[in-house]
């Protein structure tokens, strides 16, 4: 297994360009690294802008848990997650 590891680089973003990386716990939270900052945020519907698109986030209950830097933590029942090019 780690002999398969060494072919990939273990970051998406010298593979791709920017490319932010996301890591989701089922659909009750999501952890967004490489994030530029908040364009909307309300109970139902959270917009993150991420390099040259956006992504949203629909549910219920949609809190921001943690910002630090680039990196966003969303909670809550996420019901939608889109990417706006």
């Amino acid at each position: 297994m780690a002999n398969n590891r060494s072919r990939f680089s273990n970051s998406p973003r010298m593979d791709m360009g920017f490319a932010p990386l996301i890591e989701a716990v089922g659909n009750r939270q999501v952890t967004v690294e490489g994030s530029a900052g908040v364009l909307l945020y309300e109970n139902e519907s959270i917009k993150l802008s991420v390099g040259r698109m956006v992504i949203a986030f629909c549910g219920r209950g949609l809190r921001l848990r943690c910002i630090s830097g680039s990196c966003v933590e969303i909670t809550g029942f996420i019901s939608k997650i889109e990417f706006l090019c």
